[in-house]
Parts: structure tokens; sequence; C-alpha cells
């Protein structure tokens, strides 16, 4: 959305074949949400999934196709509305990034819902679970799309209204509700920033419209209008510190956890947290020298920070979240330094890889759930945290499938050869190299914590690949009788498993570049997008990678390998990590006390002012008071008294008027008398 400015020219430009049919795959699942929103409780449940599920496979197919026939960019910009004289538009921009990203998108999440059919069948609120995917994808379509800042905010908004729904779905459990209210404000606080950056925007360029500021931006490098874009791009960085799960505000993201599986893998993988690094990237120009480096420091902290907690965790999803923003750490650190080719190469490969992790470890959880089931349909009620990788192990044979293709989208993240992890996070290392060679200084500690975070991610990953898949169920260890339940476990139903073999697949670095050891030449990276610049092949940082992540895979194997019981030798490290470096009562303490306290001033302020004023009209009412009696008692009462006297006295006077003569002459007779005395009296 815009408002024309007198000095630049917005013109207005028709769909062609291509935007339109773009425009109807974001419109399918807007009115799959409408539909199945109002009358999904009509709808019987294996109906609904279906529904939702073949809508997202057309949309699919169609972005395949946009994607495939898609030449250069394609901008379409219309009337929104008027006011007056001022035109607010809106448009939409077709290019190489947005269409392999509705790719993307719309895959990863062809992938939860075909899961979803199974994994969510028959569970509570089924109704509305689909509805929410729904409206979760089109908002994420709504911020790829768009080329309007705008539009794209309102879009961002629905994205977080779509993950606080779909996060505290079973919102009966005090820790979703309490998760989704986390995530929920803590990205309205980023937000904010988000705003800012529009106000400041349109009020330099008078529009909101993405391409027509760049074009002004490239324009106005030199001039003194540049400063207030920079601080504008700042803003719209630190709206996707919230989004994107950056540090301090990424605290969020584990929590986030506490929703249905399916959904943790959307959150994580193409949506919403991907969301802050594909704005980003739209609107790279705006990211000035320093305010670049603010953001490789800031993704360095939080790639080196989420690696370090995922490593003490054994809630087995929230080591998948500790990663996730470890990830986002790299390709933030990408977007700082301008490498937006890596960045948005390591986001592709990383959409599969992490939601094949998500499915498959939701797979161990759904059978960890049926073992629950099975106490409790014996009449053994006993409480089991169905998350905990202590409690885990030997599904390796149990579930094989589930298992190799675990190990699959495991090799990818932990950067192995011949996986797709490989190529993007070598691509984003060497970024990193030649930038450092360029910068100098403080830039070679950068590269140092990425390294160093290629091993973290080694460790933690094969700590949970042992923990769950290999050596024997612990659980019996701490009670036997679920023994006889694990004993019959057996693999998924296949539309469980479909997915995640699906996902495996694309995890493999054919899917990306015919050369397993190097990206920059493969086709997927010319083809799927234009290249800002290409970084040279280093052999020595791949080489160097491979060395530090077969290094740290082999000491968690010789630590973990014959575990049965964990004994916390370093407790304070625990609770450092699980209250998150305690970033959260920093924020307490820095941000929400200050608001109490000065909500409590203004609290207090406002009764004093309410008092003085309570205090004022009661001095006006006494005043009144006493002014009224002294009316009613003093004024008025002197006129009755003297109404009074002159009444008695013209009543007893009165009172000898009686109409007889001789009393008429016998008081003139001794008035006169009176009379002759006084005179006598002064004579």
């Amino acid at each position: 959305m815009n408002a024309v400015a007198p000095h630049i020219e917005i013109p207005l430009l028709a769909a062609d074949s291509i935007s339109s049919l773009a425009l109807a795959i974001f419109f399918m699942p807007v009115i799959t949400f409408v539909i199945l929103f109002f009358t999904g409780k009509h709808i019987p449940a294996a109906i609904r999934s279906w529904l939702a599920t073949v809508v997202m496979g057309v949309m699919f197919l169609l972005s395949l196709y946009v994607h495939i026939n898609l030449e250069g960019s394609h901008l379409s910009r219309w009337v929104w509305f008027e006011i007056g004289n001022i035109k607010f538009t809106s448009s939409l921009l077709l290019t190489n990034y947005s269409s392999t990203m509705m790719v993307i998108a719309t895959f990863v999440s062809l992938m939860v819902h075909i899961y979803s059919v199974q994994y969510m069948k028959e569970r509570r609120n089924h109704s509305k679970y689909f509805p929410y995917l729904a409206l979760f994808v089109s908002s994420m379509l709504g911020i790829i799309l768009s080329d309007n800042l705008l539009i794209t905010f309102i879009f961002w908004e629905l994205v977080g209204l779509a993950s606080f729904l779909l996060i505290g779905f079973w919102y009966e459990k005090d820790s979703s509700a309490a998760a989704a209210k986390k995530a929920f404000l803590y990205n309205k606080f980023a937000d904010l920033a988000f705003v800012i950056a529009i106000m400041i925007l349109y009020a330099v360029y008078g529009t909101t419209e993405i391409s027509i500021i760049q074009a002004n931006t490239n324009m106005a490098l030199h001039t003194s209008l540049f400063a207030l874009p920079v601080l504008a791009g700042l803003a719209i960085w630190f709206a996707t510190v919230g989004k994107s799960a950056q540090f301090p505000l990424y605290v969020w993201l584990p929590d986030a956890m506490a929703g249905p599986t399916p959904v943790s893998a959307l959150l994580h993988a193409a949506t919403m947290v991907a969301a802050g690094v594909f704005l980003l990237l739209k609107t790279s120009f705006l990211l000035s020298g320093w305010v670049g480096h603010i953001i490789t420091v800031i993704g360095c902290i939080t790639a080196l920070a989420a690696a370090l907690q995922a490593m003490r965790t054994f809630d087995s999803k929230k080591v998948l979240a500790f990663s996730t923003v470890s990830q986002l750490g790299y390709m933030m650190m990408a977007v700082g330094i301008g490498a937006n080719d890596a960045a948005f190469f390591h986001l592709a490969t990383h959409a599969f890889f992490k939601a094949c992790l998500f499915l498959t470890v939701g797979a161990v959880i759904h059978a960890m759930h049926h073992l629950q089931s099975h106490q409790f349909d014996h009449g053994q009620y006993k409480v089991l945290d169905t998350l905990d990788m202590r409690l885990m192990g030997g599904f390796r044979k149990k579930m094989p499938i589930t298992f190799i293709t675990y190990s699959i989208a495991y090799g990818a993240l932990i950067g192995l050869p011949f996986f797709s992890g490989f190529l993007s996070k070598d691509a984003i290392l060497g970024a990193l190299y030649d930038w450092a060679v360029a910068q100098g200084g403080w830039s070679w500690l950068v590269v140092a914590a990425a390294f160093s975070t290629v091993g973290l991610t080694a460790f933690y990953m094969t700590r949970q690949l042992i923990l769950i898949f290999f050596g024997d169920f612990r659980l019996v260890k701490v009670d036997a009788s679920y023994k006889k339940y694990f004993d019959h476990i057996k693999e998924s139903e296949w539309l469980i498993n479909i997915p995640m073999i699906v996902l495996g697949i694309a995890s493999f670095w054919f899917f990306f570049s015919l050369n397993p050891l190097h990206a920059q030449t493969g086709w997927w990276m010319h083809h799927s997008f234009v290249l800002p610049h290409t970084h040279e092949f280093h052999l020595f940082i791949p080489v160097t990678a491979i060395a530090i992540a077969v290094a740290a895979l082999v000491i968690a194997v010789s630590k973990y390998k014959s575990v049965d019981t964990f004994v916390d030798t370093r407790l304070y490290l625990t609770k450092l990590f699980a209250n998150n470096y305690y970033l959260e009562k920093g924020i307490d303490v820095l941000f929400i006390q200050p608001v109490f306290v000065l909500s409590r001033v203004f609290y207090a302020t406002d009764k004093f002012i309410d008092s003085c004023i309570h205090v004022k009209a009661y001095f006006f009412i006494i005043v009144a008071q006493m002014a009224d009696v002294f009316d009613r008692w003093v004024v008025d009462g002197l006129v009755h008294l003297m109404v009074g006297i002159s009444r008695f006295i013209g009543s007893y006077f009165r009172s000898f008027l009686k109409g007889e003569i001789q009393s008429y002459f016998y008081f003139t007779l001794i008035a006169f008398a009176l009379l002759l005395l006084l005179l006598g009296w002064y004579l």
C-alpha cells in the first residue's frame, strides 16, 4: 500500500497471465480457510483433511509450473482504494526468488498436510486444525508475493496470528497456552520496529512499494536522506529478530514446540521463521555496512548460543528447535555480509531436511504416545514424558524407515558430503571466509564461531540420533511394564512415512548440484534465482568443515553409545541453558519490570491528579454549601425578619383601626399629649 507522493510516479501495471496464476495460488488457501473454518464441523473429518491436502497439492503443482515458466521479473500494481486525490495501491512481484520460495513453501506444506491426515486423526479440535494451516500458508504466500511493505506487514501479522493459534492448538494444556502467548508477545514487541520502518520509508519516499523504494534508494546513496532508509533497514532487521528467532528474542521458539509436531515442521521449515530471512533478502538494499555488521554479529551469537543449548537439551523437539535457531543464525550471517545467494540457498535446503527431521522425530513421539495409550487402556495411568530422549532408544529396528529418513536429514544438517546441507552450509562458510579476508580484524572471530558451530551441530545431532534410535529402550529400565507394549511397536502408517521419504530424498545433493562438493557451479544456484555474485571455491573450507563435523561425531558416539543412566554433573550449565542464559529474566528486568514501574508511577500520578480534582470539587461544594446557608439564613433571614417586623407592627396598629370614632379621638388626644411633652422636653 502506498500514497502517491507528488515527486514519485507510481505507475499502475496490469497483471499478466503468470501473475494472475500466482494470485490464484494465493487465494486457494484463503478460500479453503473460509470454507473449513465456518463449515468444518459439518464436514466429516476425513473429507475435511483430504480437501485441504488436495488443495495444497494443486497449489504445489501450480507453483512448480509458475517457477518453471517464469522468465525475468513480473510486477503488477493496481489501485487498492482512494482517499481524495491519494491513491493507495497494492502490488505483486514475481521473481526467481519468490517463485522458488513458493515452490518450497507449498511443497513442505503439502508434506505436512499428508502427514497430518494420519497424525491428527481423531485428535481433539480437529475441525480447526486444517483451517489454521490454510490461514498460515496463505499468509506466508502473501509475504512472498507482495511488493509492498504495508501489505507485507498485514500478512506478517497474519502469520503471527496463525502461529499463535497453532502453537496453542491444545489450549487446554497450560504449557501450550503459555507458549502461544509467549510467541505472540515476543513477536509483537519486534513487530513494532516494522511499523516504525514503514513510517520512515513513507515519510522519505511517499510510498511503501519496495521496488520503487529500491530504485530511489539507489539514486540517493550519497544524499542526506539516505540516513533514514538505513535506520528503516535496521528496524526491519529488528522485526526479523523476533520472527526469525534471533538473539535475544529467540527464547519463544523452543517453547513453541508445545504445538502439534506437524505444526513444528511447518514453523521451522519453510514458513514463519524463514519469513524474516526472506524479508531481509527482499529489502537487502536498505542494509548498509554498519547495519550488516550488526546482523552478522547477532547471527553469529545466535548460531553459537543455540547450538550450545541443544547440547544439553533432552526434549527431542526442543533439540531441533534450537537447531533451527542456530541455522537461522547462519542465514543471518550470510545476509549481513551480503551473501544473499548463500543465505537463500541454505534457507531452501534447510526447509527440506529440517521438515524431515521434525516429521521423523514426530513419528517416534507418535509411537511413544501409543505406548502411553496402551497403558491407559489397561488402567495404568502413569505420567510419561513422550518427548524425553532419555526414555527412548532402540527405535532403529522397530521403525527402520523412520531411522533411515532421519539419518539422511541428519547428514544434511551436520554437513556431511553428498547431502544438500553440505553444499549450502559450505557456501555460507566460504562467503564468511572471503568476507573476513577483505574485512580483517574482528571478522575472523565470526568465522571461528561459524566453524565451531559446525562441530556443535554434529555433536548434538549425533547425540539425538544415538539416544532415540540406538541402544536399548531405556523406558523399560524405569518401568518394566512398558516392555510388552514396546515389543508391539511397528513402523508408522504410510501417510506418515511417505512425506518423510520424499523429504529425505529431497535432502540429497543432486536436487541442487550435480557436483556433490560444490554448489556454485550447480544448476540450481544458476537457474533458481539470479546470483548477486559468486564466491570463490576454497577446497580447505569443506575439508575443514568435514573434519570438524566428523571429530564431533566421534566424540558424541564415544560419549553416548553405552549411556543408560543420566547423571547431571554440570547442573549449573543445565540451569543456564534451561533458562535461556537468563535472557528472559534480563528482558523482564530491562523491559517488562520498567514498564510495570512506569505503569505504577502513571497510576499513582493519575490517582494524585484525580485526588486534586476531587479536593477542588469538594472545596467548591463546601463553599457552595456555606454560601447556600449564608444566603438562606443571613440574607434571606434579614429580609424575612424585616418583613416579619413590618408585618407585626402593621398588624399591631391595624388592630386599633376598628372603625370606632371615640377610639380614634382617644388615640389622637394621647398622641397630641405625647407630642406636647416631647416639645416641652426639647424646649
